[in-house]
């Protein structure tokens, strides 16, 4: 049944959404990077590695040297893969990086009627006609400089390009831009915020259609202290978006809405790490570990509607 339900939502809902823009944008908010979602998604004043193009491209900023990113999952029974590549490094005074993102599924078949002219029965069973796949694809270029040594800020421009096949808006295309900004007023406090869709994001159909994703504002904290091998942190993320959602979201007033994220993560000697974490109000959890240049991190979210999800991502120093 579940399966069901989400085929259903995955063929449907971007058709509706050429006459919606409600959730035009829901494609993009499933996250990245098992590190982060193991800690339940606040991670805008936490992210320093090359996920920020998709987290805060201010964290981009932290970067040292060059650094590949690779993520892959499985969600809803295998019926979607999500999918992320990134690949940052220093320029001059600043980072930039380069990302894809996409989320679709392949092996979704088509199906009529043996005789269309008749109806639904024993003698006129539905037959596969054809296998389509779906797919949306965001394409990120982030720049990131650090201002001060409290104050950090970076930008991401993203294309993004939707292929739905056999429906009446088959693809699309849009731009947008995402503003970060990081701000460490103490030692132990870091601030984040960033801006997605700062400007609404348009996707334009090949039919005419248009649609905008509207602007979600992503702002939280980092608290994190060491002590001896040990080092700790606890993050808080909120979401604010402004369409309307109301009982699709945690929070609402109005057209306002907010969806939270809490995390914590533990390391002993930078080498191996444990994490939890609630994304709005779902359990995460989730280990790392660190072998030479390679962080090897794993995640786990609890859906008690859906089937829980697996993720597992790969970070790479070069």
């Amino acid at each position: 049944m579940k399966k069901i339900v989400v085929l259903v939502i995955v063929l449907l809902l971007p058709a509706s959404f050429a006459s919606a823009t409600k959730y035009a944008g829901a494609f993009l908010e499933m996250g990245v990077g098992a590190q982060a979602l193991g800690m339940g998604g606040a991670f805008v004043a936490v992210v320093n590695d090359a996920t920020a193009t998709y987290w805060n491209p201010a964290g981009l900023s932290y970067l040292s040297g060059k650094e590949l990113a690779f993520m892959h999952s499985e969600t809803f029974g295998s019926l979607l893969n999500h999918d992320f590549i990134s690949y940052a490094f220093p320029y001059k005074n600043s980072v930039v990086g380069a990302s894809l993102y996409r989320l679709g599924g392949d092996g979704v078949k088509l199906t009529k009627l043996q005789d269309p002219n008749d109806t639904l029965g024993f003698s006129n069973r539905p037959i596969v006609v054809d296998e389509v796949g779906h797919a949306d694809y965001t394409f990120l270029l982030s720049y990131a400089r650090t201002q001060t040594a409290k104050i950090r800020w970076g930008i991401t421009a993203k294309i993004i390009y939707r292929d739905i096949p056999d429906t009446t808006t088959s693809s699309a295309f849009g731009l947008g831009v995402d503003l970060g900004a990081i701000f460490t007023p103490y030692d132990f406090l870091t601030l984040g915020a960033n801006l997605k869709d700062a400007t609404s994001t348009l996707l334009a159909y090949n039919n005419g259609t248009k649609e905008s994703i509207s602007p979600t504002f992503k702002s939280g904290f980092k608290l994190h202290k060491g002590y001896k091998n040990f080092s700790h942190l606890l993050a808080f993320d909120a979401d604010l978006r402004f369409e309307g959602r109301r009982s699709a979201t945690q929070y609402w007033l109005g057209d306002v809405s907010m969806d939270t994220h809490w995390g914590w993560e533990s390391w002993y000697k930078q080498k191996v790490a444990g994490r939890v974490g609630f994304d709005q109000g779902n359990f995460t959890a989730g280990l790392g570990v660190i072998v030479s240049k390679f962080r090897i991190d794993f995640s786990f979210l609890s859906q008690e509607e859906l089937d829980n999800a697996y993720r597992l991502s790969l970070n790479l120093k070069l």
